[in-house]
């Protein structure tokens, strides 16, 4: 090829790449590739962010949020404070009663429309007049209808209004360890001017933990539902949800040694408060037990009278006539050893064991007699003077 035809084969390649280059630029062919690329994106649209985001977490705090209230409370405290005219030596401080308004307290959550709240005893225990902010920031007075005090659930009305939002109540006897749960409350109280509850997640870590009878304050928590979401102080009373937005139990207290969340929470079961809301909605209170009979604990003299093989348990020592006692099949010798399967220790153990339990529920037994194992269903009835 002679260095001429070279030559115009170039010039004539540069021409059509200017040319290439022209028409990539010009108006018409940019309007097209954007329309090529709108109309890619609408034939396949991808994931939509906002589906993404909210998942079945997000969907149960936005169900149960709006029935979680703040607790405040007023409640006659007491100062002892110093002074110089009174010249008693034993006793150089006077006690002065005053008022005292708590802005905050702890949680608590709606359960019907009619206002009815749910939240533990201590929350409100001393309280002589109670107060809840909803999530709209309005702060109404709710009366304490009653409570249960060695459960630690007590059942508020608020006084004025109607359909508020509430809860819905799930089976805690239906939870799986390892599930997701949320704990909704109110941490900061009225501190800060968002009414709304804060939300932590985390799982269910185990169930059916009891603890030792609280002889302080004659408290029984038992069958309580651990979970590793974050309850903090404030939290008592609010709800434990579970991911479908149903409230399976009732945020009650934390197992840590500086008062900060370790990941150790623990829940009332939702189904042992719905008995007490029951009692208190049907009956406007809950009904006084009547226990038909005393018990003793297992000395070692009685263990050798009765043949007893070991000292765990109590023993019936008098019993009324005609009563649900008689009526289960007890007697007096009887030695209690289990009461609906938790270990009797001594009279202490099993006073608050049945102290935890509501009119017409099923006190289950075991028992030993003459050395022989039973089982005892006694139907706890209702004292009547």
């Amino acid at each position: 090829m002679s260095r001429k035809t070279r030559i115009f084969l170039v010039i004539v390649t540069a021409v059509n790449l200017v040319l290439m280059l022209s028409n990539l630029h010009r108006p018409d062919r940019e309007a097209n590739l954007e329309t090529g690329l709108v109309a890619a994106a609408a034939a396949d649209p991808g994931p939509d962010i906002d589906d993404i985001r909210r998942n079945a977490v997000v969907e149960a705090a936005e169900k149960v949020s709006p029935a979680v209230v703040t607790i405040g409370a007023v409640r006659t405290a007491y100062v002892r404070r110093y002074d110089p005219f009174f010249n008693d030596f034993f006793s150089p401080f006077i006690v002065y009663p005053y008022k005292e308004k708590l802005p905050y307290l702890g949680s608590g959550f709606i359960i019907n429309s009619k206002g009815y709240v749910l939240t533990n005893y201590h929350v409100i225990e001393g309280a002589e007049k109670v107060l809840v902010t909803l999530v709209d920031g309005r702060e109404l007075e709710a009366e304490i209808l009653d409570a249960d005090k060695v459960v630690d659930v007590a059942m508020l009305k608020i006084r004025e209004g109607k359909n508020f939002p509430s809860a819905k109540l799930g089976d805690s006897d239906d939870l799986l360890i390892g599930e997701t749960v949320l704990a909704i409350g109110n941490p900061f109280g009225n501190l800060i001017e968002d009414p709304h509850p804060s939300v932590t997640r985390g799982v269910v870590s185990a169930l059916k933990r009891s603890f030792n009878p609280d002889t302080s304050n004659f408290r029984v928590y038992t069958d309580m539902i651990q979970t590793d979401a974050t309850i903090n102080p404030g939290n008592s009373g609010g709800p434990l949800v579970n991911i479908m937005g149903e409230v399976v139990g009732i945020n009650t207290f934390i197992m840590s040694r500086t008062g900060a969340s370790h990941g150790i929470g623990f829940a009332i079961p939702i189904n042992r408060a719905r008995i007490i809301a029951r009692e208190i909605v049907e009956h406007g209170r809950i009904r006084p037990l009547w226990r038909d009979f005393d018990c003793v604990n297992l000395t070692p003299y009685l263990q050798k009278v009765l043949d007893a093989p070991d000292r765990r348990g109590v023993v019936i020592r008098r019993m009324e006539r005609g009563g649900p006692a008689e009526e289960s099949g007890l007697e007096v010798g009887d030695i209690i050893r289990r009461a609906n399967s938790r270990e009797v220790r001594n009279c202490s153990d099993f006073l608050a064991y049945f102290s935890a339990m509501q009119v017409g529920e099923t006190f289950n037994l075991e028992i030993l007699r003459q050395g022989k194992t039973k089982k005892v269903k006694y139907i706890v009835r209702e004292y009547k003077e």
